[in-house]
């Protein structure tokens, strides 16, 4: 059975969702970093969109959340869906759901305006839905030479091509 991902805006989410949010970050995610996930629905940065499956019985087994961002190379700005709290369920693990969620994803933010999608994440898991690894991607704030290289996933949406200078992200990494 195909599952039903639905869009949901965190402009939406009530006081129920959030705490079903973090109840299943908090299975998923385990970390001793993790315990983020008991106080808010996001790791460092709220974002505004997010997707989800619910199983049969409405309860959500998966998501993904994504920001509005933008990479700056060579004078010119590239706007950036960065995928953030991808998880599903341990019990739901293997059935497509992430790979069913970032089609969805990728058609929305394309529809958007987007340019591309980032993650930081497994090439193995996130190369079937057309993640390419890129090694010139600069972190950190301050002067250009105090950037540090870091390695991402990205998705073309828009014909652009990524850029094949130096590419800077602002901001905190997600």
């Amino acid at each position: 059975m195909k599952p039903e991902v639905r869009y949901l805006p965190d402009a939406d989410v009530d006081d129920a969702l959030d705490q079903e949010i973090r109840s299943l970050f908090t299975t998923c995610f385990t970390g001793p970093q993790d315990w983020v996930f008991k106080e808010r629905r996001y790791y460092k940065d709220p974002y505004p969109h997010r997707w989800v499956i619910r199983d049969a019985y409405g309860a959500m087994v998966a998501h993904v959340g994504v920001h509005d961002r933008e990479v700056l190379a060579d004078g010119s700005s590239f706007r950036i869906g960065g995928m953030g709290e991808v998880c599903v369920h341990p019990h739901h693990q293997g059935r497509g759901y992430v790979r069913a969620m970032l089609l969805q994803i990728h058609d929305a933010l394309t529809l958007w305006g987007f340019d591309f999608a980032l993650l930081f994440g497994d090439p193995n898991v996130y190369g079937s839905s057309g993640y390419l690894v890129v090694h010139n991607l600069l972190h950190g704030e301050g002067p250009p030479e105090a950037r540090v290289p870091i390695t991402a996933m990205v998705k073309e949406l828009s014909g652009k091509s990524w850029p094949t200078t130096k590419v800077y992200l602002p901001g905190q990494v997600f």
